[in-house]
């Protein structure tokens, strides 16, 4: 492993000046930044149908590695983490609603830039794979308690838009970027055996936005 990370360093320290994007380059990037859901879970947890939020507001870190098959046009793969927080609900010392939502994501990407020989660049992600997603639901309500974390596996996908910019003559680069993301969750496992009023609508199409920044190097 040490002389995994050697190698790496050396690569990305001794690497040939790039003034533009060019066919056969590798990518690597680390991004973070902030999210939020664009629905709620769906889980109901009161007779009126108060609804649980899943993702209020969470950070995200990920990993991505692209190979240039064209100057416009990369293909490879991406990995994040995302740790969302639903709105803490509460109405009295007995009475609260929490949600929190961990995502493990590993999916196939590419991307597309505009205009590859600029050194300030429009591009374009997009990539679909697997999402792990891991619900932590706390409901104490009027005299009923439930508590269940449960995690379910699912088709993902996003699409995003970015703007990068290049420092320096060595290949690196800072970007700034938004994305839709979309993945489903089966709350029926969540609520499975939850008492009256708290019940879910089964299998859920959860989407939220992210905003990023990003640090990418280019070899």
């Amino acid at each position: 492993m040490k002389k995994l990370i050697l190698i790496l360093a050396t690569v990305l320290l001794v690497s040939p000046a790039f003034a533009q994007l060019e066919q056969g380059q590798h990518m690597l990037s680390i991004r973070t930044g902030l999210g939020f859901q664009l629905q709620n879970a769906g889980i109901s947890y009161s007779s009126y149908e108060g609804r649980i939020n899943w993702g209020t507001l969470g950070t995200e870190m990920g990993l991505s590695y692209y190979y240039l098959i064209t100057p416009h046009l990369g293909l490879g793969a991406e990995t994040w983490y995302g740790d969302y927080d639903g709105t803490n609900l509460t109405w009295s010392v007995t009475n609260t609603a929490d949600d929190s939502t961990q995502l493990f994501n590993a999916m196939l990407a590419a991307r597309f830039t505009a205009n590859p020989s600029s050194p300030v660049r429009i591009y374009f992600p997009f990539g679909a794979g697997l999402v792990a997603a891991r619900q932590d639901l706390a409901i104490h309500y009027h005299g009923t308690n439930y508590e269940k974390k449960k995690t379910d596996t699912s088709l993902g996908y996003f699409i995003g838009a970015g703007l990068e910019f290049d420092f320096g003559h060595s290949g690196w680069a800072l970007g700034l970027e938004s994305r839709y993301n979309t993945f489903w969750y089966d709350t029926d496992k969540l609520i499975r055996g939850a008492p009256a009023p708290i019940y879910g609508d089964g299998n859920r199409k959860y989407e939220y936005f992210t905003f990023n920044l990003s640090v990418s190097k280019r070899f």
